[in-house]
């Protein structure tokens, strides 16, 4: 499983303080981002620019259990569930001190950023992923 933490900023919050949800999913994004270049070994800028890959949601369902809000340090745990030809199902964990304030279930799917198809893992992705969900 892989973690990080990150701070809820201003910028992510309503203006009572509380962290609003469309900036609590930009958060699991820049986590999955992270967990990116940790577990595939290339990062977004060499999927993208190099290889010419891309890796979009389109699946995602998420449950919010209490809220956030501004100055708290929020945990993300990031667990592969599923490896298909080209797709990943990812569960994101959100914690704060321990204790639960969202979880999110996401589905990606890896195209070819030129023509929009999908694409099948490249065998050293598979392999990494593959090890992964184990």
């Amino acid at each position: 499983m892989f973690r990080v933490t990150f701070p809820l900023r201003f910028a992510h919050c309503d203006p009572a303080g509380i962290a609003y949800y469309p900036r609590c999913l930009e958060l699991c994004d820049a986590a999955i981002e992270d967990w990116t270049p940790a577990i595939l070994g290339d990062d977004r800028r060499r999927m993208h620019m190099e290889r010419g890959l891309g890796l979009p949601t389109v699946s995602l369902t998420s449950t919010f259990i209490a809220p956030s809000i501004l100055g708290d340090l929020l945990e993300f745990a990031v667990r592969l569930v599923r490896v298909g030809r080209s797709s990943i199902e990812l569960e994101v964990e959100v914690t704060c001190g321990g204790a639960p304030r969202f979880n999110v279930r996401l589905t990606q799917v890896l195209i070819e950023l030129a023509g929009g198809t999908s694409q099948p893992w490249p065998s050293e992705y598979r392999q990494r992923l593959e090890m992964e969900c184990q």
